[in-house]
């Protein structure tokens, strides 16, 4: 795609940073120069607070967040580090989730008693998980709090995640769908009750003007003609989260910082190592409190100064299969190849994903002239199959358009028109799965009614499933999304697959649209 003039794609020319001890907030002797997108030719400019505006840091005691707090406590005095506590929960007895106990145990009286005190066992340590990872980021909170001289608060919202956010993604994976949780947590609890509980306390506090700050790796930015605040890809493309932000209200952009925008993750490292936060070498959290990662602090620094990633198989990662096994009972089924033979058996249709690599690598498949390896094309919820078919890029993992419901635009009314036109002239692109590179470019967008939103694509695109999540992109500009309802298979049975033809490249006045 030809870069569009009208939208700043400027980046970082150059670093210079000096630090001191990190002591108290008053002491803080961090200083950071560096090129800024402030230069008048270009269309964008950074939201900047006031002196005195309250501004409130999402953190979770992780680097990145306890990063921003440092940044902007050297420079603001009204700064207050947030927290949230969203899981303490146990998993759910198996009573509750009417999964059958075998036949085989049952008749056995030791091993039914064995096996239930194993399933007593097992709900212990999954609340003892559940309130030790929400206890020890909390300490994490506290003690960086302290180190900078700021109050830190905590608030519960572990009521608003279940129900937004944790049970819904529940009964989504129940019935073979793969949803997105992180999307769902910024749109409803992040940037939905968190925001009108900060917003709350601002009131109270009688701030005339309050932020939100997070170390999300995005940019909110505002454009100089039309005085709009965009949404847009950040530094280091290699951790963007604009995906996961896509459909967060755009009102609640204009109350946002995201200081991370102009950071790698290498460099965001470095400083917090220099600057001496207590959380830099902590790993990377996985979104999810209860698939974090268990590695501890000496053995994270060691891997950090040797250069290795922490790995699942050395942080002591929770298995998210392992956990969905808690709340989803087993339903028994067939996996069977695109032509009907059963090739196996699966415990649930929420164990695989659409493009997922089934397992099955060499040999051949009665009926099958392929050799594998196979992998998951469909997840037929009616039969309870789950059907495979050979090679990554089979046929049958394509798709040549896709339908999102609850679709949420980032833009006003009078740009709407003018995105369709963009899409026309192959000027648009979209994601379909977070960091998803290259993305797909879109040839056509339909309104449909009722927030849902069909997308065309110029190519084929591979493997997506139902419940992940279309992010529209013009650019580095965040245009809007909405949850993957439907695919239409580029492939036909009985024909060849549907070839997508290109339209012709076509000049556009990319002016006219404020991006």
């Amino acid at each position: 795609m030809m870069p569009n003039p009208g939208l700043c794609t400027c980046r970082t020319i150059s670093l210079y940073y000096r630090f001191s001890r990190p002591v108290l907030r008053r002491e803080l002797q961090f200083q950071c120069q560096f090129a800024r997108y402030n230069h008048a030719s270009l269309p964008y400019a950074d939201p900047v607070p006031g002196p005195e505006d309250c501004i409130f840091v999402a953190m979770s005691g992780g680097v990145d967040s306890s990063f921003v707090a440092h940044l902007l406590a050297s420079k603001y005095v009204n700064v207050t580090g947030v927290y949230m506590a969203n899981w303490t929960q146990p998993r759910t007895p198996r009573h509750e989730i009417k999964r059958p106990i075998s036949l085989r145990i049952r008749k056995n009286p030791e091993r039914l008693r064995q096996y239930l005190e194993l399933e007593e066992r097992r709900n212990k340590e999954s609340l003892e998980l559940g309130m030790s990872c929400t206890e020890t980021e909390w300490n994490d909170v506290r003690e960086v709090c302290k180190d900078l001289n700021i109050p830190a608060i905590r608030l519960n919202l572990e009521k608003e995640y279940w129900t937004e956010v944790f049970q819904p993604m529940i009964d989504r994976y129940a019935i073979g769908r793969t949803p997105n949780p992180d999307v769902d947590c910024n749109r409803y609890i992040k940037f939905g009750k968190l925001y009108d509980q900060i917003e709350n306390i601002a009131k109270q506090q009688g701030a005339s003007k309050w932020w939100l700050a997070t170390g999300h790796y995005a940019r909110t930015a505002i454009r100089k003609n039309t005085g709009q605040t965009h949404l847009l890809r950040p530094k280091d493309l290699t951790k963007d989260q604009t995906f996961y932000l896509a459909t967060v209200l755009p009102s609640r952009l204009h109350n946002v910082l995201f200081p991370m925008h102009q950071y790698t993750k290498k460099e965001v490292r470095e400083l917090a190592v220099q600057m001496k936060i207590r959380t830099a070498y902590k790993p990377d959290s996985q979104g999810l409190c209860f698939v974090t990662p268990t590695v501890s602090a000496k053995a994270a620094e060691q891997a950090f100064r040797e250069g290795r990633k922490i790995s699942s198989n050395t942080s002591g990662y929770r298995h998210f299969r392992d956990f969905l096994s808690e709340y989803i009972p087993e339903k028994e089924g067939n996996i069977v190849t695109y032509k009907g033979v059963v090739v196996g058996k699966h415990p649930g249709l929420w164990t695989a994903t659409i493009g997922q690599r089934n397992g099955i690598t060499t040999g051949k498949i009665k009926e099958h002239e392929e050799d594998g390896p196979w992998y998951v094309i469909e997840k037929r919820q009616e039969t309870n199959e789950i059907v495979i078919a050979p090679g990554r890029y089979n046929k049958r993992l394509l798709s040549s358009a896709m339908t999102c419901s609850e679709w949420s635009w980032l833009v006003d009314d009078l740009e709407t028109s003018q995105i369709y036109e963009l899409a026309t002239r192959g000027k648009l692109t979209v994601r379909c799965r977070p960091l998803q590179d290259p993305m797909i470019e879109v040839k056509k967008i339909e309104d449909l009614g009722n927030g849902n939103v069909r997308l065309e694509f110029t190519d084929k695109a591979h493997g997506i499933a139902p419940d992940q999540y279309g992010v529209l992109y013009f650019g580095d500009r965040v245009l809007g999304g909405g949850r993957t309802e439907s695919i239409e298979l580029a492939y036909r049975a009985n024909s060849k697959a549907v070839e997508m033809e290109h339209e012709p490249e076509r000049g556009v006045d990319s002016t006219s649209l404020h991006i």
